[in-house]
């Protein structure tokens, strides 16, 4: 009873706006939506969310009658050992039974280049909308990727149009035959006439640029109605704390008309609805709603839990897997924490590649970095789980200019507000080094912020980089293309090697070499006239 009365006061959260005029004039529209799931088909360590119970809540919200939509913003990719095992078929099957209506990729979906995502896109029974890429050059994705979509939703036709960040080249793998059009509001306001010609007047914006960029978007076009994020991991909500912003966020488009803009924070533990109702001549009249959590009294969908069930078998062998070490102390390798300072796992990875390579400095991003590991035996699943994206560890050599600009280039991102560094929305290129140590001024200007660097010498002592010396390094083979920003590496590696072991090899077998893991915070990274915000 507990459960069932749970479920009911969850999805039953906002009714307001489910009634249509006698006269059938308006249109009552209910839009569920998901973003960055990250394969996170399992419920999180607190038993909350995963996708049977997504899939009940949203059974249970179709039930109620009414129009429906279930609207998805990117990154299914990437994250757990579903992905490690299943490239994206788990998502066919998962995403096809839960009947997504349309979806936008998310940079994720291009982490393992064209042909995986062509298999993605080519068996999921739903339109993939992602209005800012041009595929046609690519052999595998020609075809499958749509520029705008019609659906018909009671007798009524919404239009979707979709958006990925156009920093993916950076911070992913697409082909070079994936064309990214980095001018959003342009190509949104351009789909938008298109579908305004066409007779569509209820339009959905469907995005992987994160919560700040979607604003910017909607304060520069026209004709959008309601934009489903993704890409930032923000939830937006009025009930659960702490959240990014109330449910939903309000902004006055280039008309001064409001633009409703929602998303459901990540990993599958949220669930995000938002009602809306249309006047005769498309203008939203209200939108109200909230993002539901996924909690753990909720029944689980029979029909979901069990294919979740059928793909978990070899999830569970790697899972199980002991690599022969011990971690002594909790492994911090949140990304709250990577992507702003100093971390265990950092330390750890990039303590790895030295012992591996030899070199005199390791760099790794902190947004390669995806889990944190328990205390107690580690695993092989625990290990793929923080390096889920199968990096080959790269070698080369830089002078110390370069890597000066490197570790520029890694702070880059990060912002500061009343002399407090946030840990939200930091960039994923946050430099985790072994081998040297920095100082940085996030206060300062960005390409300034460096305040010094040391680099370690044979004898275990630190003196100051030579801007005109070359150091070896070792990395990943993502940021040696110049992933993530790090075009220094692309451009002036000498002699650079790419076919190194798996990272996540490396770093299982260094481990095992330690057999008790008990790092520390080294001072590595130190950071000058600015806090860094409490966790």
């Amino acid at each position: 009873m507990l459960k069932k009365l749970i479920l009911s006061s969850v999805v039953l959260l906002i009714l307001a706006v489910s009634a249509v005029s006698a006269q059938d004039d308006t249109f009552a529209l209910t839009i569920l939506h998901t973003n960055d799931t990250h394969a996170a088909h399992e419920p999180n360590s607190a038993g909350n969310g995963g996708a049977a119970r997504l899939a009940a809540v949203v059974d249970q919200i179709r039930a109620e009658g009414g129009n429906v939509l279930l609207l998805d913003g990117g990154d299914r990719f990437t994250g757990t050992l579903y992905h490690q095992q299943y490239r994206g078929e788990d998502q066919i099957q998962i995403m096809n039974a839960i009947a997504y209506d349309a979806m936008t990729l998310g940079n994720h979906e291009f982490d393992d280049g064209d042909e995986v995502l062509a298999r993605f896109a080519s068996g999921v029974n739903f339109p993939i909308v992602t209005s800012n890429i041009d595929v046609s050059n690519s052999p595998e994705l020609n075809g499958l990727i749509d520029r705008l979509a019609v659906l018909e939703v009671g007798g009524t036709q919404v239009g979707i149009i979709g958006l990925v960040t156009p920093d993916t080249p950076t911070i992913s793998s697409p082909s070079e035959n994936v064309v990214f059009d980095a001018d959003l509001a342009a190509v949104v306001q351009s789909v938008v006439d298109e579908l305004t010609a066409m007779g569509v007047n209820k339009i959905i914006l469907v995005t992987h640029i994160g919560l700040v960029v979607d604003q910017q978007v909607a304060a520069a076009t026209t004709g959008v109605d309601v934009i489903v994020g993704g890409h930032s991991h923000s939830l937006i909500s009025n009930s659960i704390i702490p959240n990014e912003a109330e449910y939903p966020v309000v902004v006055e488009n280039a008309a001064g008309e409001p633009v409703y803009i929602v998303q459901a924070g990540s990993n599958s533990v949220y669930l995000g609805r938002l009602n809306v109702v249309f006047d005769a001549e498309g203008v939203v009249t209200s939108a109200a709603g909230d993002t539901i959590l996924l909690s753990r009294y909720i029944t689980p969908d029979p029909e979901i839990e069990a294919i979740v069930e059928s793909l978990s078998g070899p999830i569970e062998e790697l899972r199980a897997t002991e690599i022969g070490a011990e971690a002594a102390v909790f492994l911090v390798g949140d990304r709250t924490v990577c992507r702003v300072e100093e971390c265990l796992l950092g330390n750890l990875i990039t303590d790895a590649l030295i012992a591996e390579t030899g070199a005199q400095i390791a760099i790794t991003n902190g947004g390669g970095i995806r889990a944190d590991i328990d205390e107690g035996s580690i695993t092989l699943g625990e290990i793929l789980t923080v390096l889920p994206f199968g990096n080959l560890v790269s070698t080369f050599s830089l002078t110390g200019a370069d890597v000066i600009a490197a570790l520029e280039n890694g702070v880059s991102q990060v912002t500061v507000e009343n002399g407090v560094v946030s840990r939200a929305g930091a960039g994923g290129r946050f430099p985790q080094v072994a081998g040297l140590r920095f100082t940085w001024d996030p206060t300062a200007e960005v390409g300034s912020r460096i305040v010094s660097v040391e680099v370690r010498g044979e004898d275990g002592t630190y003196s100051a980089i030579d801007p005109a010396a070359t150091y070896t390094v070792a990395s990943n083979d993502f940021m040696r293309r110049g992933g993530d920003g790090y075009t220094m590496f692309a451009e002036n590696a000498i002699d650079p090697y790419d076919f190194g072991k798996p990272l996540d090899q490396v770093l299982a077998e260094y481990l095992a070499s330690l057999a008790l893991v008990e790092p520390e915070i080294e001072g590595r990274i130190s950071v000058v006239n600015a806090t860094i915000q409490p966790r």
